[in-house]
């Protein structure tokens, strides 16, 4: 009966013209294969909608009925009947295309000529009464002539046309040629997809044109009838805005009539047709919003309507089938590109099926008794549709009453046997699947898991138990996730019953486990049963029945259990059940008693259980698991017959601490300890046993932020909801009792062995053993000083032997009360803060519990070492006259003026100064001894060096480095011998220029006041060719002098010219000789060079003079 309600094949499909195609040989012609292959394989979607048939030559067609005259007196016997769509789809065509092999040459022109003809007339009289259009093709081998050229082609193709009494326009020639052939098939199909429109269009106005001879009030099934006839043919000519409108027309129509209860199935069967056709055309012209208003308006109106009071169960079918296609068909719409939004998709029509669906199972549950015990033997010919959509063969004709109640009776009998025979279950299960995958793509997590539920609930009435299991187990974790306690009651609940009648030992455990937790909504009536049938499993008995299962079942789980029973052999089976995502009747905590334990102290933790079943359980062991595997066995407990803590019997609901206590292994120290499970067992190993576990990734530690007890509390005044878990220790090594003293005189200076002495003072009541030093860098620093510092503990090595850590310096057993010292040298090579760390570790033998162990302590201190630059160096480059100048001349003398100054809050020894140029400068001197050796400095005090050089490179301007000073120097007052400290300082960077013309200035050392002092100037010529030389002397108020004032000369190459004078100072002090300017007219370069002015200073004494004092003549000043 529910296939009865599916929507025919020819309401889904897509309308298709039908072009009917005759005269073509396809098992034999090779060319009539290749063209109906082009006609009908692979349409592509660009092509027209035309459904092409091959037909027999003397294919014989449905005839025609009479046409009426009026229909005054006409009784419709039903609405649509069952075979018209059919008709027009696949039998008759709207065109019949007759192919005909005929060349315009062929010599047996007339003879073909009268044979097509004949072909002709046969079709056209097969057809008599039909409209159908008939057109002919001539298949033709020649390549055509272009159009108007082939006279002998025009005047054949007319008179063929007279012949068959055919418009020319009916009339097609299709020359085989294989590389043109489909572009021939494409404009063929054109030309019949014209002839086909213009057939249906004219099949529309002849049902439009009957519409004079009806009457509205007596001729209401007509009328719909041919609306819906109408709209038919305009989809078949692809007119779907025509189409929807008069299947618009045909619903209207067909609501407007007023059924009985007896041919409300065949109104309500039309009415979902024309209801489908109307909402998939407008899905098709995108107007979902009209499709939705039109279901609805459709449902609305029609779940009222019902036919026989004994079929209800039809009417529920008939709303689910609704439901169900208008989902379909929103869904196929999706996937042409429709957007559907969460609170509107194709989901909710699937449940609401889903839900008509379970209606009409238990309509037919309660209607259906009858025909439970008196079925009906053959019902396929009662049952069925005959004639007309909706009707039955007891109850044929729209307007007609039953004719034999009897028989009408039987066959309501017999719709009922064969609704007996529908597998309900299997219908609502596929509805709330499809509404499922629904929700899920709209992410509608809640819907979904509650269609799943029902879901599960269908299984179980279809007696699936182990599918029902599956979809439970996806839908209770959300649940408790988000504390849903009494859907996850109902959830379990069903569980239960699936597990029972499955014998399902370990999910039947599971969820009793669950049930009796204090989150299950369940009475305490319930939960002592389930507590019971708990226990009688682990004493291997059979559960007692759950509630609401009938007979049948609890005797076939019965069975099940016995035989489970019987199969188990020893050992006994052991399950083990995870409640970490699981919501148990037995709570644990566990949490250890401090964040950290030393090794001479013992580990503690404790674990908090509380049961809240209704009755009291012994439980038989208890155990925990740590990340270090050795510390297992100490963490388990086996029940014993007392009343100390070491009973596992759980009263509900009070709290229940057990206390473990063990010594960290000397290993471990330093390392975490964390409890990765509990585990608690129920039943010994001679009964069946469960153990609940607790996994600590996911139960017991989910609350963040844990607080230690306090060490007061007592189980009287503790709350089981305030104790927070603390699954993770640190096993930290004994405090050290020894004294670590470091002993230094910051700051240090670069590049020296900086000192610092280690005193280590044992301080233990025992002897220590196994000292060991270690010496590194704190690594919040920055990471460059560390690179740039060297260690070296008790004497100083060579520098190429440092390291920059130093470990594992092994030290002797060191009694109690000894002191130990080494001495630490540190050689910093740049300025700034260095933090260095001193670990030092060793082992003591101490008791702890009772029991001998051996600790190793640990202590590191650190210093903060401030390094500092001994000296501020500064160095200048003057000539010999004191002047400090930038650029030097080649071959000329210049002075390297070092100033040191003493920055060490400690005096220093400047043992020897170097100076190391490179190859293009010399020094002047022969004799380089350091003129500050052994020199002593304080803090702020300055010493000056002074050093002659000359460039005697290459002359070419540019800028070099001189070299590098290197500095030797210790510590004044160093307490330990120490190798000297060398300090490396850059010499300054110059420029290197040259000069054609060198001077000397000849003078003496001082001069006297109106004294003469000779002067002499000597000019060197450098180059290779003769200088002219322009030489004045400027005057001065200081000096009087004789000699050329203003001369010109030449100075040969190589040559030295002098020029003399005598000058007569007449001021003291330091005074400047007059300036001599010089300027060479000929030389070829900058002017800087070519002109130069010479300025020179001396020192004037005043004069001397006799003055009588006493007889005595002295010489004054």
């Amino acid at each position: 009966m529910d296939g009865l309600m599916q929507l025919p094949e020819d309401f889904t499909s897509q309308p298709l013209g039908l072009i009917a195609l005759t005269g073509l040989d396809i098992k034999y012609n090779a060319i009539h294969r290749s063209i109906w292959d082009s006609f009908t394989v692979n349409r592509r979607p660009d092509r027209v909608p035309l459904h092409f048939r091959l037909l027999s030559g003397d294919h014989e067609y449905r005839k025609p009925k009479s046409k009426r005259s009026t229909y005054e007196w006409y009784i419709p016997k039903g609405i649509i009947k069952m075979d018209w769509m059919q008709k027009h789809v696949n039998e008759i065509p709207s065109v019949l295309v007759i192919f005909y092999d005929l060349d315009w040459n062929d010599p047996q022109w007339k003879e073909k000529q009268v044979e097509c003809v004949s072909r002709v007339e046969i079709a056209r009289s097969s057809l008599q009464g039909r409209n159908t259009k008939i057109a002919v093709v001539l298949i033709q081998t020649t390549a055509p002539l272009p159009p108007g050229e082939d006279m002998v082609a025009g005047e054949r193709a007319a008179t063929l046309c007279t012949s068959c009494e055919l418009s020319s326009k009916a009339l097609f020639v299709l020359p085989h040629n294989p590389d043109h052939l489909y572009g021939y098939i494409i404009r063929l199909e054109n030309a019949f997809y014209e002839l086909s429109q213009a057939y249906y269009h004219g099949e529309c106005r002849r049902v439009k044109s009957r519409k004079e001879l009806l009457n509205k009030q007596k001729h209401e099934v007509i009328i719909v009838r041919h609306q819906f006839k109408i709209a038919f043919f305009c989809e078949l000519r692809q007119d779907r805005t025509s189409a929807l409108k008069h299947y618009k027309y045909a619903y209207s129509n067909l609501k407007e009539l007023e059924p009985n209860y007896r041919n409300m199935l065949e109104t309500k069967l039309c009415a979902s047709y024309f209801n489908y056709k109307i909402c998939r055309l407008c899905f098709l012209d995108g107007s979902p919003v009209d499709a939705i208003a039109q279901f609805r308006s459709h449902v609305d109106y029609f779940k009222k309507k019902s036919g026989y009071a004994e079929l209800a169960f039809i009417d529920a079918a008939w709303m689910s089938h609704q439901y169900s296609i208008f989902g379909d068909l929103f869904d196929e719409a999706v996937k042409s590109g429709l957007d559907a939004i969460q609170t509107q998709h194709p989901g909710f029509y699937y449940q609401h099926a889903a839900c008509c669906a379970i209606t009409r199972k238990q309509l037919c549950r309660e209607l259906c008794q009858a025909a439970a015990m008196f079925p009906v033997q053959n019902t396929s010919e009662t049952t069925k549709y005959v004639n007309y959509y909706g009707q039955r063969i007891w109850n044929q004709g729209y307007h007609t009453e039953a004719s034999d109640a009897d028989f009408e009776k039987a066959g309501v009998l017999a719709v009922q046997t064969e609704e007996l025979k529908v597998d309900h279950c299997y219908i609502i299960i596929q509805l709330f699947s499809k509404a499922v995958s629904q929700f899920k793509k709209y992410k509608s997590s809640r819907m979904r898991r509650h269609l799943m539920i029902k879901m599960a609930e269908e299984y179980y009435h279809a007696r699936d138990y182990s599918k029902a299991l599956a979809l439970l187990d996806r839908v209770a974790p959300d649940y408790r996730n988000e504390k849903w306690w009494e859907l996850l009651t109902a959830v379990l609940n069903l569980w239960l019953k699936c597990a029972y009648l499955l014998a399902d030992v370990q999910n039947y455990i599971t969820v009793c486990i669950e049930m009796l937790s204090k989150y299950g909504t369940t009475d305490s009536d319930n939960k002592s049963r389930i507590q019971k049938n708990l226990l009688n499993i682990i004493e291997g008995k059979q559960p007692n029945p759950e509630n609401d299962l009938t007979a049948p079942s609890i005797e076939e789980a019965t069975k099940l259990w016995m035989q489970k029973f019987a199969l188990i052999k020893s050992p006994v089976p052991a399950f083990d059940v995870d409640v970490s995502q699981l919501i148990s009747f037995v709570e644990c905590k566990v949490s250890f008693s401090a964040s950290s334990f030393a090794a001479d102290v013992p580990v503690t933790i404790n674990v908090y259980l509380r049961s809240t079943a209704p009755l009291a359980m012994r439980f038989h062991k208890l155990s925990l698991k740590f990340n270090v595997e050795e510390y297992d066995k100490f963490c388990n407990i086996i029940s014993k017959d007392s009343d100390n803590e070491e009973n596992l019997i759980l009263i509900p609901n009070q709290l229940k601490c057990i206390t473990f206590k063990f010594v960290a292994r000397a290993d471990d120290v330093g390392e975490s300890l964390e409890c990765k499970s509990a585990s608690l067992q129920l039943g010994d190993e001679n009964s069946y046993n469960v153990a609940i576990t607790w996994n600590a990734s996911t139960s017991f530690v989910a609350i963040p932020a844990a607080t230690l007890l306090p060490a007061t509390s007592s189980l009287e005044t503790l709350s089981f909801d305030h104790i927070q878990p603390k699954l993770t220790t640190k096993l930290t090594s004994r405090k050290s009792l020894i004294c670590l003293k470091l002993q230094h005189e910051p700051p240090a200076l670069v590049n020296e062995f900086y000192q610092v002495k280690l005193i280590i003072q044992n301080d233990e009541l025992l002897e220590i053993s196994d000292v060991s030093l270690g010496i590194g860098f704190s690594q919040n620093q920055d990471a460059s000083q560390p690179a740039n510092t060297w260690l070296c503990i008790d004497k100083i090595s060579d520098s190429t032997i440092h390291s920059k850590s130093i470990k594992d310096i092994h030290i002797s057993n060191i009694m109690p009360g000894e002191k130990v010292s080494r001495l630490l040298f540190i050689k910093c090579q740049n300025q700034g803060q260095r933090v260095i760390l001193v670990k030092i570790s060793y082992k003591i033998k101490i008791e702890v519990e009772r029991e001998v162990t051996e600790c190793k302590c640990k202590q590191t201190d650190s210093i903060t070492i401030e390094t500092i630059i001994p000296f501020e160096t500064t160095v200048d480059t003057v000539t010999t006259e004191v002047n400090k100048v930038e650029t030097l001349c080649a071959k000329e003398p210049y002075l390297l003026m070092t100033r040191l100054k003493c920055t060490s809050p400690w005096p220093i020894t400047i043992l020897n100064t170097t100076f190391n140029l490179i190859n293009q400068f010399e020094s002047v001197d022969i004799n380089t001894l350091s003129q500050l050796s052994n020199v002593s400095l304080q803090k702020g005090e300055e010493a000056t060096e002074c050093f002659a050089i000359k460039y005697n490179g290459s002359i070419e301007k540019s800028k070099l480095n001189i070299g590098t000073l290197l500095i030797n120097w210790k510590r004044s007052d160093q307490e330990y011998e120490q190798p000297d400290v060398e300090s490396e300082f850059v010499l300054p960077t110059v420029l290197i220029d040259t000069s054609p013309i060198y001077i000397i200035i000849d003078k003496p050392a001082y001069g006297c006041l109106r004294a003469a002092l000779p002067v002499t100037f000597e000019l060197h010529n450098r180059t290779n060719l003769v200088q002219e030389v322009e030489i004045n002397i400027d005057p001065c108020e200081s000096f009087m002098f004789t000699g050329l004032k203003q001369v010109n000369l030449r100075i040969l190459p190589s040559d030295i010219h002098a020029l003399r004078y005598v000058m007569y100072p007449l001021a003291t002090g330091y005074v400047t000789l007059p300036r001599l300017k010089l300027n060479l007219p000929r030389y070829q370069s900058n002017d800087s060079q070519g002109k130069a002015t010479i300025a020179a200073q001396i020192l004037v004494k005043p004069s001397s003079r006799k003055i009588q004092t006493d007889g005595i003549a002295v010489d004054a000043i």
